[in-house]
């Protein structure tokens, strides 16, 4: 599975790291970065979160992530919303 590792404020990809599933909770313990699924999104390094939307720089302009519904996108939401902080 690909994770995309997140920024400390949760608004860029800083990574992208292949993995099993169930070694995601270990890996963000040991990376001190919130993981989320890469797949169902699409996430590449330097994709950004701009508080609404997943965009990526292409050709110098930020163009919005086609992003559909789906259980990821909800989860990823979530953590940015800040609904994950302890």
């Amino acid at each position: 599975m690909k994770f995309a590792v997140l920024s400390t404020d949760h608004t860029m990809v800083e990574n992208v790291i292949v993995a099993r599933e169930d070694q995601q909770s270990e890996l963000q313990i040991a990376l001190g970065r919130v993981l989320i699924d890469a797949g169902p999104l699409g996430l590449t390094v330097g994709d950004l979160f701009n508080g609404s939307a997943w965009t990526r720089n292409i050709e110098g302009e930020q163009v919005t992530l086609p992003i559909g519904d789906s259980a990821a996108v909800t989860e990823a939401i979530a953590i940015l919303e800040g609904a994950d902080d302890e």
